[in-house]
């Protein structure tokens, strides 16, 4: 089965890792060789099951950066990842969008497209609205000794979420302002219970709380069908948005250089 991407490539540096990398805008941060969002692209694009890539962000400097690619579109980015990811649907479905598209941010060059490939395969077991992965601790800490993860302890083990998302087209409108409320609670684990309820608070601080419970919630308060899906590679969960992750970044892959 064949996706539509989208890159959300409009997030600000935070003032701390422009201290150590003087670019307003994430995606071009340069690490290594490269900017921060060629090793986005580059894996997707790698990836057979990845279609059209949408890229929504600071269209001219991005487009200076990256190769041409017929099934490349940009897209200006809007206030708030929300916006900038309403944007890219819109682009996709005058193209032609696919019935599920796979978001991801552009700080997160570690992905690989082993990860994706599994994250997508492990989606297709179930028919759901929208697939969320999350990592186990202990699997960011083997691969990612010592990196600062936000971590949630739930009945399946201690996890951390992802920083991809496989949504179903037909419920993108549906699901954007919630989608821009989980953005912003997103390393705030109580904030985010909260949306969904006092009893998934409490359940959360007691240590019962499961994906499961989350999934039957998150279909009550909207209507959608949630699937939490547990990914075994870490690549999934670390993103770069602060200085000691750049680091990591510059010593991982500042060596890497990509076939022209």
């Amino acid at each position: 089965m064949q996706y539509d991407a989208i890159i959300l490539a409009g997030g600000e540096s935070s003032n701390d890792l422009k201290k150590i990398a003087p670019y307003d805008n994430e995606a071009l941060i340069i690490i290594g060789n490269y900017p921060m969002i060629y090793f986005v692209y580059h894996t997707l694009r790698s990836s057979s099951q990845i279609k059209n890539i949408v890229i929504s962000g600071p269209v001219e400097a991005i487009k200076a950066i990256l190769p041409r690619d017929e099934r490349l579109i940009y897209v200006n980015g809007g206030q708030n990842a929300i916006e900038s990811f309403a944007h890219a649907a819109k682009a996709l479905e005058e193209k032609g969008i696919s019935s599920k598209v796979l978001i991801m941010p552009t700080d997160i060059p570690f992905i690989t497209v082993e990860a994706i490939e599994d994250f997508l395969k492990r989606c297709e077991a179930s028919d759901d609205d929208f697939y969320y992965p999350v990592t186990r601790k202990e699997i960011n800490e083997k691969k990612f000794p010592g990196v600062k993860r936000t971590y949630v302890r739930l009945q399946e083990g201690t996890v951390t979420g992802g920083n991809l998302f496989l949504i179903r087209s037909a419920v993108i409108e549906k699901s954007l302002e919630m989608g821009l409320k989980l953005v912003e609670r997103r390393k705030n684990p109580l904030a985010m219970a909260g949306l969904f309820g006092f009893s998934l608070v409490l359940k959360y601080i007691f240590g019962r709380l499961s994906i499961n419970m989350v999934e039957k919630r998150f279909y009550k308060v909207l209507g959608i069908k949630g699937k939490g899906i547990i990914s075994p590679y870490a690549e999934i969960g670390v993103d770069v948005d602060k200085p000691s992750d750049l680091e990591l970044a510059q010593d991982k892959l500042g060596s890497i250089c990509f076939a022209k």
